[in-house]
């Protein structure tokens, strides 16, 4: 049972890892400082979208379990 829950927690960080690196990509997609000149408008708002997206989920989340 605790080598289960190790491995949970390993996998909940790898993961929280992962949507950090994809969050950070998206938004220096976004800065047209960064990235952003060298991509076109629909990638742009793909990544909008993408971001707004994952903050609607969390938002809901956050509601359902308070």
């Amino acid at each position: 049972m605790r080598e289960h829950i190790i491995w949970l927690g390993t996998q909940l960080e790898k993961e929280r890892d992962s949507s950090r690196d994809k969050t950070v990509l998206l938004k220096r997609l976004l800065d047209p400082d960064d990235l952003g000149h060298a991509v076109t408008n629909e990638v742009r708002k793909q990544a909008y979208a993408i971001i707004s997206n994952d903050h609607e989920r969390e938002r809901e989340k956050w509601n359902v379990s308070n």
